[in-house]
């Protein structure tokens, strides 16, 4: 099974894992790692890479998946990608994403779910208003 690093500005990467396993159930090999205000850089690095050994332990392949492209939880991972081999890194985190990978994840490997995970969580972005549920683009059977 591949394992799962979620790892975000703040407290974001723990909420997100608790929301889709109300969905997906309990999840194992997954682990969240918050990047926090006043944080050192050495130590946010420290913590990646315990969770990381202990991932890869269990796992030859590990998902990560964080918030920003370009934040510290990014630039951390990209720097580590030379000692992990089996490692991706995946932007924009969000509960699409998390679900297809946790639904996915006990049966395939990381070359063939990375295109339904990034489908999953751009599909999961809509935008609606007023005047799109007036104008009948909408119907029941899209909610």
């Amino acid at each position: 099974m591949i394992s799962v690093l979620v790892s975000t500005h703040g407290m974001a990467a723990k909420g997100l894992i608790e929301t889709a396993e109300m969905i997906c159930g309990k999840q194992t090999q997954c682990e969240a790692v918050p990047f926090m205000m006043g944080q050192s850089l050495d130590l946010f690095k420290q913590q990646i890479k315990e969770k990381l050994d202990v991932l890869i332990s269990t796992s030859p392949e590990v998902l990560c998946l964080v918030d920003l492209k370009g934040g510290t939880p990014f630039n951390t991972l990209i720097n580590l990608i030379a000692d992990y081999p089996n490692m991706e890194i995946v932007t924009g985190v969000n509960i699409p994403m998390l679900l297809e990978t946790f639904i996915q994840r006990p049966d395939a490997n990381l070359d063939v779910i990375l295109p339904d995970i990034v489908q999953a969580a751009n599909q999961g972005i809509e935008r609606y208003n007023m005047s799109s549920m007036t104008n009948g683009q909408q119907n029941e059977e899209d909610f």
